[in-house]
């Protein structure tokens, strides 16, 4: 099974490099939708598989970074715990998601929470998401990626976030998007 961290790393080689993570991309390119295609309902267009990946991963790293550890109580009353995190109204108004979004990005904290555990996402950041499959990955961020919309919504929301992800994350804007070029040469 391919991680989320394996897929978005194929998206970033090169068709002619023939590393393991050539399998990954096999598997991504048959699931790859084109820019111009759209949405029946709508007729606006679906957003790349590129643009959800790089959506996805950023939500990963501010739920990591800004949600986990930050959780204000755990209240058990028989078969019912409640946890309550007090930070996640301030990360979602800091972090610019969209009001139709908010409820999703609550759910999707929770599950990130509970599903991979808050001690290895303050200790491995968003990288503790991004090593789970692709499906598990996908199980818990798949009502943000509805609730963003369209391919619009996500790269307006990218692009106003990046600066605040050069400063607030660990990979900064960058992470997840293809190199700009890779150094080739020699150092003298």
């Amino acid at each position: 099974m391919v991680t989320f961290a394996e897929a978005l790393k194929s998206l970033n080689t090169d068709a002619t490099d023939a590393t393991d993570s050539g399998i990954a991309r096999q598997r991504l390119n048959s699931d790859m939708t084109s820019n111009s295609e759209s949405t029946e309902e709508t007729g606006t267009p679906k957003p790349a598989l590129e643009l959800r990946l790089r959506v996805q991963a950023r939500l990963a790293r501010i739920i990591a970074e800004e949600v986990a550890g930050y959780q204000t109580g755990v209240v058990i009353k028989g078969s019912t715990v409640s946890l309550t995190v007090g930070s996640l109204r301030d990360t979602s108004e800091k972090w610019k998601l969209p009001p139709q979004a908010w409820k999703a990005f609550r759910a999707v904290a929770f599950r990130s929470l509970l599903f991979v555990g808050e001690r290895e996402l303050i200790a491995e950041g968003g990288d503790a998401l991004l090593h789970l499959n692709v499906v598990e990955f996908h199980n818990i961020f798949s009502p943000m990626l509805a609730a963003m919309g369209d391919r619009e919504s996500m790269e307006t929301w990218l692009a106003a976030t990046d600066i605040l992800a050069d400063v607030e994350l660990r990979g900064g804007s960058n992470y997840g998007k293809r190199p700009r070029r890779p150094f080739v040469g020699t150092f003298t």
